[in-house]
């Protein structure tokens, strides 16, 4: 299969421009006219990534994380990055990303982590934009069918991520909630855009400090989940289009988390 059919596969349902302009999706390393038979999905490109895939001879790896962010004025061995680059190529290993366009898209990550995962019904998009005539973005926001107490949210958050602890920013005691802000990821910068549009409480991960003394300053309150425990399932999205899709092997491979409960 070659690869370029793979990748107008995937930008078919995810778009490139369905992105954040800070954000670098597609495809980092390869040639587009490369014969992909195996493939492997993970959340990050490690090293370690980079090994497993050598070992079970995969020719792609699709990650949501992009290995590139920034412009490279050299790729050499004296620097991790550069040394994955390296190692990539002399391997023929082609990689490609789908990062924020797979969160905004229509059936994405926070589409599948809020409903497929934490089982809420018919979330809205929390902060809207219209490309090409579709409405996607970053966040849902879902309304509960009953309000629900923080300590039952926190329980059902645990037992379907299958998490040990999650950080929580509490505005006010005996907390009932009714409606629920959500982003996988990175997202505690859209709290104000949550609370505004009526949310009780927002999901995501890596709240910093600030971030979530502002939140609770202002009686809003804010469950971290962690990161990696708030994208690990993305590998799921594209396995599905790809069986729908293609006759092609595919495996696993996550190099997380990163922190651990000690």
């Amino acid at each position: 299969m070659k690869l370029s059919k793979i990748i107008n596969c995937l930008e078919e349902k995810f778009p490139k421009n369905y992105s954040e302009e800070w954000d670098n999706v597609g495809l980092q390393v390869g040639r587009r006219s490369s014969e992909i038979n195996k493939i492997l999905l993970s959340l990050d490109l490690t090293e370690k990534v980079i090994k497993e895939a050598i070992t079970e001879n995969v020719q792609l790896i699709i990650t949501h994380h992009p290995m590139i962010f920034k412009p490279l004025k050299a790729v050499t061995g004296d620097s991790t990055l550069g040394k994955k680059i390296l190692s990539l190529i002399e391997n023929n290993i082609a990689v490609y990303s789908m990062h924020t366009n797979l969160d905004s898209g229509k059936f994405g990550l926070n589409d599948y982590l809020g409903e497929n995962i934490l089982g809420f019904e018919k979330g809205e998009i929390l902060d809207k934009k219209e490309i090409d005539g579709e409405e996607i973005g970053i966040g849902r926001l879902y309304k509960l069918n009953s309000s629900i107490t923080i300590d039952q949210l926190i329980l059902e958050i645990k037992e379907k991520l299958n998490i040990e602890k999650v950080s929580l920013v509490l505005s006010k005691e005996n907390l009932l909630i009714k409606k629920v802000a959500l982003i996988s990821g990175s997202g505690a910068s859209y709290w104000r855009k949550a609370k505004k549009l009526g949310a009780d409480i927002l999901i995501t991960g890596d709240v910093k400090y600030h971030e979530a003394l502002d939140a609770k300053e202002e009686n809003f309150s804010l469950i971290d989940i962690g990161h990696f425990e708030s994208e690990q399932m993305f590998g799921k999205i594209l396995e599905n289009i790809l069986k729908e899709n293609f006759d092609i092997e595919i495996n696993y491979f996550n190099d997380g988390p990163i922190f651990q409960n000690k």
